[in-house]
């Protein structure tokens, strides 16, 4: 009994021992930022985008977390939540078009991720950051009020996936990069930062030279049911253009997601 005690006693104090350690680095890296000024470090919650922390907080604020276990993904699909191995975060901004925020921050957590690679990753369109069609990162945008919320989660440490996942989801450290989680939400802080202030022309130029789905065939889910065809052109604020059997449609980002592509499921 002694024992459990002492053991439970050391995990809280090395949990403590890590809260702050990423709250001080992160106040550091919000000094360094033009838009971030406060972050909010929790130990465990179910979904950084519905903390009560997040619920409260003024643009200019994120929320990020040492464990979280329910997260949430585009059209209400599930996040991968793997304990204390990736990164997931949630940044409060003032309300604007939700394609520009999905562009600005596809493109961050792509150069994020890129930093720690030390080499070029693609983005998936709307806003998955992909390496050899497998999921290392992804967006989701909600609005509330006038706010904004940016939730962006990063596969960091997983050395495997479960199935289903194995054949479609990466992480940095699969990839080769040995980077402390810390790091990586740090640089995402910077990288996201800056493409916040950047130029539409600016941000789709850096989506364009990233982009994997072009040329690919692929299932989509609309509104009308599946669409299924090549893709042949990707406006990343507007939609697609895909050439189907029955010809050419252009399918909306607003309502348009992609359910299989490379012979993966996307979801």
């Amino acid at each position: 009994m002694m024992t459990h005690d002492a053991s439970n006693t050391d995990h809280a104090v090395s949990a403590q021992t890590e809260l702050a350690r990423w709250q001080q680095g992160l106040a550091a890296t919000c000094a360094r930022t033009t838009l971030f000024r406060e972050a909010f470090v929790l130990a465990e919650v179910a979904s950084t985008q519905d903390a009560l922390e997040t619920r409260s907080a003024r643009p200019g604020t994120f929320v990020t977390t040492l464990r979280q276990t329910q997260g949430r993904g585009r059209f209400g699909r599930s996040w991968e939540d793997t304990a204390e191995t990736g990164v997931a975060v949630t940044f409060v901004i003032d309300a604007q078009p939700s394609e520009r925020l999905v562009l600005a921050s596809a493109v961050a957590a792509a150069e994020a991720c890129e930093r720690s690679l030390g080499r070029r990753v693609g983005i998936k369109w709307p806003n998955d950051v992909v390496v050899d069609g497998r999921k290392l990162s992804g967006v989701l945008i909600e609005r509330r009020d006038e706010r904004a919320l940016v939730g962006i989660g990063i596969n960091v440490r997983q050395v495997s996936f479960p199935e289903p996942l194995s054949k479609r989801a990466i992480s940095l450290a699969m990839l080769g990069a040995r980077v402390d989680r810390l790091d990586v939400l740090a640089t995402l802080v910077e990288t996201l930062d800056r493409a916040l202030v950047a130029s539409d022309e600016t941000l789709v130029a850096a989506f364009l030279e990233r982009d994997a789905l072009q040329g690919q065939r692929a299932l989509f889910a609309t509104p009308a049911g599946p669409v299924e065809g090549e893709v042949r052109a990707v406006d990343p604020m507007r939609g697609l253009v895909v050439r189907t059997d029955a010809g050419e449609l252009f399918l909306p980002a607003g309502s348009t997601s992609v359910a299989e592509w490379a012979g993966r499921s996307a979801k």
